[in-house]
């Protein structure tokens, strides 16, 4: 057998010492690490080194320190058998040990993360020390309380309280176990061999002058104890006391946990062998002891056997045999612990029952075989829920089950901090979520929230208490958070101008699928922000909600206002820009703008006017045709056909009537082609679905146009004195600059400035020369602001002026060779005096029908500070149509791939947001 091993003992006995009856002692308790742990106590009670010293230091393998398992934690039984002696020894070890505290602290600080983690940690630790105990109590015969100081520490009164209850719940199933065990009677009725002593031996203690008052009371007196002994009885009476008041020891010692002997010493202080154990035991104080005694003697030729013999064992077995002998016989440790084990050993047993009629105790010593069955056993009742021991018996399930109850009832029991602290944290929870519910609107964002929650979270850390704080932290956080997704949940979606949306949380009409826990509605985003906007050619006006998509703001919304307005733009006079054909053949007309077709049908009779409008939508949809410059040249004699008459109202009225199937039905949507990009490998992204900007490469196309240029008419659509009859300018405003351009190749608009001072009457003949080498055309910026007030500037940040008559006087040099701002303010200010800002939306160009002057627009915008990317269409260069007025509308909003570059709100910045110069002509000699 060997000389120490750990239970359960899963090896087979020697049949030598299988028959052997042996006394059992337990030992248990609290101490250091190293040379100096509890295990020394064995040590010295069979002069041996049965068990090794306990040293955090095996965390460390190979140099690198190893955070230990919680399944390493759980208390471990050592074993030493003594055949000398017969008695086994059982040594627990558990965090009460310095030890394996330490292997704690290091599980701890990688484990755990909270305060209440820790506290239930300690407590699972006191619970599995508890059932522990409860196992050594009911398989020894003697226990030994191990503690470092001559103290008794009043914490083992509640916990021996709690394994007497512990055991009396535990008992019916001890004794189950015992059946097939071969006990007596008596072992088995009680569930243990006898009632266990409990001996306390402390490690050593802090009286002053010990040597010199114990030799002074030796020449004074005789009769007189030393201090050591008058300590020692002095403990004893203080443990009986206390342990008798508290119920725990009782006058019947069959009922009782454990016994302390009536008439024997049950305190042993080992101060002198502490002492010694600490000097002579230290593994380098002996090192070098032995190195100095090995200098200073004669060497002689048995000298090499011997040194071999201390190197190779343990400090404890550097003596001799005969200071072995003479150990044995003045080892006072052992005399302490051999009165009491011969009792067993000599058939006599224990009578530690007190009072007049005490009850005899049983006891029965089993041999070493007996004994080992017992405790295996035993050993897989009380722990096999923490080993996880697998069995085939039908019974043992239903005891484990009951074992894991019993555990959370002493759990419950060993931790009232906790019972305390949840029943004042579960009345904190509604107390905190009146302090979230208070003085909150009916919709209300996440900002919102997380302000009504940190009062909540306030109002809850300022009376919670305990290690159930942070549980019922979660839940006060989870009943505020339900309580917001509870129909109260403001949707933050914000709209491409900064403002979010006012509705409760919700789904889009085109998700497929909704959340199933919040079960939110289907509605589209709303501001609630309505502004007043023109439609593209700016022919008509209508109010405008706030975009939230890129496609709504710039595309849908014109879309929607160039169906209504009449007469109705032909497509040979609306420029296509070049855009992605989509391959999946699904138009990107939206939804709501298929209601409103479908409200503009106004009867069966119109189906050349459905067919147009029809037609204008889905070019306008797909558009992208390579050959867009070419459709503004055509030949005079098309445009004189296009010029001027308004329409009958019969024929408006066809004109607006469309058929909402054109939009359904794939058979009368175009065509588009599928582009094949089985040469380009690997594939390369071809389109966006935002706008062009100098941040994308040269070959990407969007999926739609949010630039529009139109040909509203000839040039003499446009009547300079009366100027743009169009809804919303303000007085004044609507005049286009006049621009005089030099056939001859010089712009007369750039060399005669009317400088003051200079100018000269020209003669008669030199005035129609002039003339006829001169032609005129029109330009102007126009304006819009939120509340649809529009106006046509001729400088920046300067509005256009005309005289009574109509007439323009200022110059057309700024609007050629400058940039234009974004935003510009108002000529007319808002009620409360803040100006209002508008932001450029058109150009209108009037060229003239003269074929060889050539005006061309590359329109850039930058709306923002460096490093902001400068946005244009996916044409830069477009040259326009002669005998044409055209305008070109820019997009509402600017999206880049960092957000919407918003107008700014200061405006000393605006400067920033401009406009690059456009507008150049060429001259064909």
């Amino acid at each position: 057998m060997e000389e120490h091993w750990k239970l359960p003992y899963t090896k087979e006995l020697e049949d030598a010492i299988s028959a052997n009856e042996v006394c059992v002692v337990g030992v248990f308790g609290k101490s250091t690490w190293g040379h100096t742990s509890k295990g020394c106590v064995i040590n010295n009670l069979t002069n041996s080194a049965s068990f090794n010293p306990h040293y955090p230091d095996y965390l460390r393998k190979n140099g690198v320190y190893h955070t230990p398992n919680v399944e390493t934690l759980i208390p471990n039984i050592e074993c030493s058998f003594d055949q000398q002696k017969k008695v086994l020894f059982l040594h627990l070890t558990t965090t009460y040990d310095t030890a394996e505290l330490v292997r704690a602290c290091a599980m701890m600080r990688n484990h755990l993360d909270n305060h209440s983690d820790f506290h239930d940690f300690w407590k699972n630790q006191e619970v599995e020390i508890a059932f522990s105990l409860l196992y050594l109590f009911s398989v020894c015969h003697v226990l030994i309380l191990v503690h470092p100081v001559s103290i008794f520490d009043i914490s083992y009164d509640k916990l021996f309280h709690h394994m007497t209850n512990l055991r009396t719940k535990v008992l019916p199933h001890i004794k189950d176990v015992l059946k097939g065990c071969s006990v007596g009677r008596d072992w088995w009725v009680n569930g243990r061999p006898c009632p266990p002593r409990l001996l306390f031996v402390m490690q050593r203690c802090h009286l002053s002058n010990l040597q010199v008052e114990s030799s002074g009371a030796e020449h004074s007196t005789k009769k007189k104890k030393p201090p050591l002994k008058r300590l020692q009885h002095t403990i004893e009476d203080q443990i009986y006391k206390i342990l008798r008041n508290s119920r725990v020891l009782t006058n019947s010692a069959v009922n009782c946990l454990f016994t302390v002997p009536p008439n024997q010493a049950f305190v042993h202080i080992m101060t002198e062998q502490f002492e010694k154990v600490k000097t002579e035991e230290d593994p380098i104080r002996s090192m070098l002891k032995l190195l100095r005694s090995s200098c200073e003697t004669h060497r002689d030729p048995t000298a090499r056997s011997r040194a071999y013999r201390l190197l190779t064992n343990p400090p404890t077995q550097w003596r001799d045999e005969e200071e072995d002998e003479i150990e044995d016989a003045s080892n006072p440790l052992w005399a302490f612990l051999s009165q009491h084990t011969d009792l067993l050993l000599s058939k006599k047993g224990f009578k530690d029952s007190v009072g007049r009629n005490a009850l005899p105790t049983h006891f029965e010593v089993p041999s070493l075989k007996q004994w080992l069955k017992v405790a295996n056993n035993l050993y897989d009742l009380f722990f096999m829920k923490v080993k996880k021991v697998e069995t085939v018996d039908e019974t043992k399930p239903d005891i484990n089950e009951k074992i894991l109850e019993m555990r959370q009832e002493l759990h419950a029991q060993i931790d009232p901090e906790s019972r305390f602290s949840e029943a004042r944290c579960s009345k904190l929870v509604s107390l905190a979520s009146a302090a979230y519910q208070s003085n909150l609107p009916m919709h209300y964002t996440s900002k919102v929230h997380n302000n009504q929650l940190g009062q909540a979270l306030s109002t809850y850390a300022l009376h919670a208490r305990g290690p159930a704080r942070d549980k019922y932290e979660a839940c006060v956080q989870a009943e505020c958070e339900a309580f917001w997704n509870d129909g109260r949940r403001l949707c933050e979606v914000h709209s491409l101008t900064g403002r979010h949306c006012v509705h409760r949380f919700h789904d889009l009409p085109t998700d497929g699928k909704s959340q199933p826990d919040a079960n939110p509605p289907k509605m589209a985003h709303s501001s609630r922000s309505r502004t007043i906007a023109a439609s593209s050619c700016g022919r008509i006006q209508g109010p405008r909600d706030d975009p939230f998509t890129l496609q709504e703001a710039n595309y849908d919304f014109y879309l929607r206002m160039d169906v209504q307005a009449l007469p109705v733009i032909s497509d040979a006079d609306t420029f296509k820009f070049p855009v992605h054909e989509r391959n999946d053949k699904q138009s990107m007309v939206s939804p709501e703008l298929h209601c409103l077709v479908e409200q503009l049908h106004l009867g069966s009779d119109s189906s050349s006017s459905e067919k147009d409008v029809a037609a204008r939508i889905r070019h306008r949809t797909v558009s992208g045709e390579s050959d867009c410059q070419t459709s503004t040249q055509e030949s005079d004699s098309e445009e004189q056909l296009d010029e001027a008459k308004p329409l009958p109202a019969d024929d408006r009225q066809r004109t607006t009537s469309a058929n909402y199937e054109f939009s359904l039905n794939s058979e009368t949507m175009p065509e588009v082609q599928s582009v094949d990009y089985a040469d380009d490998m690997p594939q390369k992204l071809t389109y966006t679905e935002g706008m062009m900007h100098s941040g994308l490469a040269e070959d990407i196309l969007p999926l739609f146009s949010s630039w529009s240029l139109v040909r509203l008419g000839a040039f003499s659509s446009y009547i300079p004195a009366h100027g743009l009859e169009m809804p919303g300018f303000l007085p004044g405003t609507s005049f286009l600059v006049p621009w005089d351009i030099s056939l001859q190749g010089e712009d007369t608009g750039a060399t005669h400035w009317p400088v003051p001072g200079e100018a000269r009457k020209l003669s008669l003949k030199e005035t129609k020369l002039m003339q006829q080498d001169m032609t005129k055309a029109y330009v102007g910026y126009e304006y819009e602001t939120p509340r649809g007030q529009r106006f046509i500037c001729s400088a920046p940040d300067k509005a256009v002026k005309t005289s009574g008559n109509g007439i323009v006087r200022d110059p057309i040099q700024p609007l050629l060779d400058m940039d234009m701002p974004l935003y510009c303010t108002s000529p007319v200010s808002a009620r409360s005096g803040k100006p209002l800002l508008g932001q450029l939306m058109r150009v209108y160009v009037a060229t003239p029908p003269e074929s060889n002057a050539n005006i061309t627009l590359k329109p850039k915008v930058v709306p923002g500070p460096s490093p902001t990317p400068t946005f244009s269409p996916s044409q830069n260069e477009i040259v326009l149509r002669p005998n044409s007025l055209w305008v070109l509308r820019f997009p509402y909003v600017y999206v880049s791939d960092s957000g919407p570059h918003l107008q700014p709100k200061d405006l000393s910045q605006l400067s920033a947001w401009r406009v690059l110069k456009m507008i150049s002509v060429d001259i064909d000699h």
